[in-house]
């Protein structure tokens, strides 16, 4: 499938230059940034969704368990600097 979509100048500009730079053409600095934008919204609604059924399966924490366990990991962030 294709289609013609429009764009503002205020991103045709750059991407025209990009374009020269990159050796790429506009067609595919389009193609590329759009599909790594879908992929990025495939991976987190797939989070959220296996977020929602842990959720309903009861696998949660308690409000101190989580307190918890940000306080470790802020520690070992800390140890390692």
């Amino acid at each position: 499938m294709t289609a013609t979509i429009e764009l503002p100048k205020s991103i045709i500009q750059p991407l025209e230059a990009l374009s020269v730079t990159s050796r790429l053409k506009p067609q595919t600095l389009v193609a590329q940034a759009v599909k790594e934008r879908l992929d990025y919204e495939e991976w987190k609604v797939g989070r959220v969704r296996a977020s929602l059924a842990s959720v309903k399966a009861g696998q949660t924490f308690s409000k101190e368990e989580f307190w918890d366990q940000l306080a470790k990991e802020r520690d070992v962030r800390k140890k390692a600097t």
